[in-house]
């Protein structure tokens, strides 16, 4: 672990409002500072950070931290990395316990096998001519080759095992790598044979794994290197390390697969990512927003890509990137395509990309045939369904354009879109209007608050300290950061009195980033309050949380009863009616 002074000398030494600002463009506004919010997509700022408790919040969609949460957040690191980061900032040296140098070993070592290893596949390659002609025939010229330096795994159950011993590295080491596999009696052999390979780097240019596909009809198909202590599949983005070179206008374009990367980045277009055969992560979408504000999927025009690129749309939506959809035609994939009609043709398809919600609504079209009364009533709805929670200028744009396009009257549609919002029974109570950013604000839960005033009391009200624990337990608690939090204050009395002590304590072990952020909310609760009113506030906190569980289970049981009574099950209808007028009961006695 990090040492708790070094952390709060980092969070001393880096001023918030400066980190933020080489990221979101600030303007002061009183003693806080606003902008855009760097972790949800908004067009009016509501992202404050105060320079005098050094944190920040967004009224829009309720984030909040410091400034190591910041970094561990925009920058996709853990909390020691974060602090490290920082430190670095500041001329800090960080001290990092033994455990920590042990994985740090373990991960150099597995950069240099996986190093080692790129050399044998690649030399392999220039030594096979079939692997070579595969590469050719797709249209992978010899210097691309070498660029993303393409290899091949030859058809032996030892070649590469043999090639690392000779470099000294042990079994273990290479099956912690992911290279070989452990067999029956203890024995090892090569996880890639016979198959063309595609080295996986990080967005640094290290080799953190291999993607390798059959040159004939074996299965699977496809093999990808198994999960290491670098290689994160969900985190990690194939091409990031040329794509990061390459964006010149702060937009990337994702690809599913390797050779649509590699083709496109062989034809000059060089800001081309793919996301590693597997559905789009937030974690991926957070290290594309670190270096860009816009994306393009260009995901393949068959079904599964089409189920593909719908999963990933709100990913990339939430992460505060500006999404469009590009699509290929004639089902070919963009290798396919590029590789027939070229950069031109391609960079055209990519410049009408359809932005998110277009996109959405043309998906709607599909099996409905809109001469038929009947199913323009179900497009209709599909389409409202889409724009109902966009702003109303927004929503007035789609409801004309969609007035034109089937011809039907604008108060009409306007109707519908009314009665879908009133039959859906959307709960407004989190969203409210906040005055003076004209967006909608971020409400919390009555037991959200009720459960961090609690901890807030705990924390700092010693003479409390013992009441709280009679009365409400760390189980009791219904978010799980809270029951952590909720432990960490607990052992942080221990042999310490000084709360600045204490809540450096707490923070050091917040390594979490959902830990960490919900702490900060914590410190940052403000209640009024004399001594003979705290019990007060403390019973009102946990009758809040009490009643929120009451109310959950009464909606539980109506849901449960409706069912039963539905499927003629009237004995257990009558049973649960019965629980339910003793939670009414103790609810109309709170």
């Amino acid at each position: 672990m990090i040492s708790e002074d070094v952390i709060q000398r980092v969070k001393q030494e880096n001023d918030i409002v400066e980190i933020i600002s080489e990221d979101v463009k600030l303007k002061k506004s009183g003693t806080n500072y606003f902008g855009l919010c760097p972790f949800h997509n908004e067009k009016t700022p509501s992202f404050s950070v105060s320079s005098t408790k050094q944190i920040y919040k967004c009224f829009g969609c309720g984030e909040a931290g410091n400034v190591i949460s910041y970094v561990m957040k925009k920058s996709n690191v853990t909390f020691p990395e974060a602090v490290k980061i920082l430190a670095e900032r500041a001329n800090i040296n960080v001290d990092i316990n033994k455990d920590n140098n042990s994985k740090n070993n373990t991960k150099d070592k597995i950069y240099q096998i996986n190093l080692e290893a790129a050399r044998y596949f690649f030399n392999n390659l220039t030594k096979n001519k079939k692997a070579v002609n595969y590469f050719i025939n797709r249209g992978i010229t010899i210097k691309t080759i070498k660029k993303f330096g393409l290899g091949y795994g030859k058809d032996s159950w030892d070649g590469l095992l043999k090639y690392l011993k000779s470099k000294k590295y042990k079994e273990n080491d290479m099956l912690g790598a992911g290279v070989i596999i452990k067999g029956k009696n203890n024995s090892f052999y090569d996880r890639f044979r016979n198959r063309v390979i595609f080295p996986v780097f990080n967005y640094r240019g290290k080799v953190i794994g291999f993607g390798g596909r059959v040159l004939d009809s074996s299965k699977p198909k496809y093999l990808n290197s198994p999960e290491t202590e670098i290689f994160k599949k969900g985190i990690n983005l194939y091409g990031l390390n040329y794509a990061i070179k390459g964006n010149n206008n702060d937009t990337f374009i994702i690809v599913e697969g390797y050779m649509d990367c590699i083709a496109l980045h062989q034809f000059g277009i060089t800001n081309v990512v793919a996301s590693l055969g597997t559905a789009l992560t937030k974690n991926q979408a957070k290290l594309l927003k670190r270096y860009g504000n816009r994306v393009v999927i260009s995901y393949d025009s068959d079904a599964a890509g089409q189920m593909a690129t719908m999963r990933g749309l709100e990913i990339l939506k939430d992460a505060g990137l500006e999404v469009k959809i590009l699509t290929v035609p004639d089902g070919k994939d963009p290798d396919e395509f590029v590789r027939k009609h070229g950069k031109e043709a391609y960079m055209d398809l990519v410049n009408n990309a359809l932005p998110l919600i277009d996109y959405k609504i043309e998906m709607q079209k599909k099996g409905l045939n809109l001469k038929k009364s009947d199913e323009i009533i179900k497009y209709v709805e599909k389409v409202i369904n889409i724009i109902k929670d966009l702003d109303p200028i927004e929503i007035d744009m789609y409801i004309k354009r969609l007035s034109q396009e089937l011809n039907v009257d604008n108060q009409t549609l306007y109707d519908e879109l009314n009665k879908i919002i009133r039959k859906s029974g959307k709960n407004h109570n989190k969203m409210n209007t906040l005055q003076g950013f004209g967006q909608k604000l971020y409400v919390e839960p009555t037991y959200v608050k009720a459960e961090r005033l609690i901890l807030k009391i705990l924390f700092s009200n010693k003479e409390y300290f013992g009441y709280i624990q009679d009365n409400i337990k760390k189980e009791d608690l219904l978010l799980e950061n809270h029951k952590i939090i909720y432990q960490y204050i607990i052992e942080s009395f221990l042999g310490k009195d000084d709360i600045e002590k204490r809540k450096i304590n707490i923070e050091s072990k917040c390594d979490e980033i959902y830990i960490l952020e919900e702490w900060v909310k914590v410190l940052d609760v403000n209640y009024i309050y004399n001594l003979d009113s705290i019990k007060d506030i403390i019973d009102d906190s946990i009758k809040n949380i009490k009643r929120y569980k009451f109310n959950k289970k009464k909606e539980e049981l109506l849901n449960k009863i409706k069912k039963c009574e539905s499927e003629g099950k009237y004995e257990e209808s009558i049973y649960m009616s019965q629980e339910l007028v003793k939670i009414q009961k103790i609810l109309g006695d709170m």
